[in-house]
């Protein structure tokens, strides 16, 4: 039974679960089952909220820290955090196939999608460090790199919104909708450890 139990709770298994959506969106995308926009919306949407996941993992420790929830997260975050640059990469590699170089080019200019590049490029680092191997090898350095993860966040969430306002909707709702949760928890943290701070200062 607890070895059921543990295959079940495996990064194996939660590897495969995250990759369900990205496999049917690549293989309905190819059968053409569903459009460029759709894929794009929803590869989107999906590196959004693993980004969220990985985020919040710390601050749902700090407000619930005997939590089993909290203890899950922490312990795979990183799978989070990597299964949103896999996102991220899938969601870059169907916008670079479906423009020629020069329309890809030119719509650097646009800061909607100049943002959503920088994010990219800032992933990737993040992503190929995200080993245990990486993380003995680096040391102290590897907190250092992965805090870039927040600038990334703040860039992807400006891309998202963006995009949004230039959508038929013309609204950064879905991106303020999906961000909250880490906006509301940041602001939390920085209030708790400001009045830790002035408590143990006032004492």
């Amino acid at each position: 039974m607890n070895s059921i139990k543990t295959f079940l709770t495996s990064k194996y298994i939660l590897w495969y679960i995250l990759s369900i959506p990205g496999t049917i969106l690549t293989i309905n995308y190819l059968r053409e089952e569903i459009d460029y926009t759709m894929v794009m919306h929803i590869t989107g949407e999906f590196a959004g909220r693993m980004l969220i996941i990985s985020l919040i993992a710390t601050l749902i420790r700090l407000l619930f820290p005997k939590s089993k929830i909290a203890k899950w997260l922490m312990r795979n975050r990183r799978f989070f955090g990597v299964a949103a640059f896999s996102y991220t990469l899938l969601h870059t590699i169907f916008y670079v196939l479906e423009y020629p170089f020069k329309t890809l080019i030119s719509e650097f200019s646009d800061v909607a999608i100049f943002t959503g590049w920088i994010a990219f490029f800032i992933f990737i680092p993040l992503a190929m460090t995200s080993t245990n191997a990486a993380i003995i090898k680096m040391g102290k350095s590897w907190k250092k790199l992965q805090q870039w993860v927040y600038l990334a966040a703040i860039l992807a969430f400006t891309h998202w919104a963006l995009l949004g306002l230039q959508g038929p909707e013309n609204s950064p709702t879905a991106a303020l909708f999906h961000f909250i949760p880490v906006i509301l928890l940041q602001i939390y943290r920085i209030w708790k450890q400001y009045f830790f701070k002035k408590t143990i200062t006032s004492k």
